[in-house]
């Protein structure tokens, strides 16, 4: 099948929105209103209620920073995009453009379960598009570089699966044990994807 998407095009769009996500994130943080501007105590009780949406945002900021590089880890290894590559790409961009809205929430609402389970549930969908992608990729090795072991990439996919979709939705249903349980797994993996070295295929 001919060519139809130009890799530098998508990677630049891909990119860009990106650097949106990325944006959006910390607007959601407003800063705090006090009734006396000249009471240290108030304000310290104002940044201190905020700080549930200061670790929602770092928990996404730092997942936001881990979709990107792996999202160019696996460009590399990309020839060239066909028709299912370049879909697959958007349906990533779709969930990851959509983090900032359950991350307002979860920073809104963070001992609720339905912000939990959203912010579980919408990561999970993000993630398995990741996988999608990979297993596409698995599947039409023609899109794939020569040099690629097929071997390294399906033990990359499945990892990926096992440590992005059912890791998220796992948090999710600790969420109903107690809500800093499961902000405690949705922290664990970005640092697990930051730094596990078998993560780098």
């Amino acid at each position: 099948m001919k060519n139809l998407f130009s890799k530098s095009r998508v990677e630049a769009f891909s990119d860009g929105i990106f650097a949106i996500i990325i944006t959006l994130l910390v607007l959601e943080i407003k800063v705090p209103h006090i009734s006396n501007y000249e009471s240290s105590q108030e304000l310290m009780q104002a940044l201190f209620r905020l700080l549930p949406k200061f670790t929602g945002w770092i928990i996404s900021f730092f997942t936001i920073a881990v979709i990107w590089v792996n999202h160019h880890k696996i460009f590399k290894q990309i020839k060239h995009f066909n028709n299912g590559i370049f879909w697959l790409n958007a349906l990533l961009l779709l969930w990851a453009s959509f983090i900032p809205f359950p991350t307002a929430v979860l920073g809104d609402y963070p001992e609720n379960i339905v912000s939990i389970v959203l912010y579980g549930v919408v990561m999970a969908s993000m993630a398995l598009s990741f996988t999608l992608m990979r297993i596409y990729a698995l599947r039409h090795p023609e899109v794939l570089n020569e040099d690629v072991r097929l071997d390294s990439f399906r033990k990359g996919t499945w990892l990926s699966l096992l440590f992005g979709p059912v890791t998220y939705l796992l948090g999710a249903g600790a969420g109903f044990l107690h809500p800093w349980l499961a902000i405690n797994v949705y922290l664990a993996i970005p640092v697990y994807f930051i730094f596990a070295e078998n993560q780098q295929q």
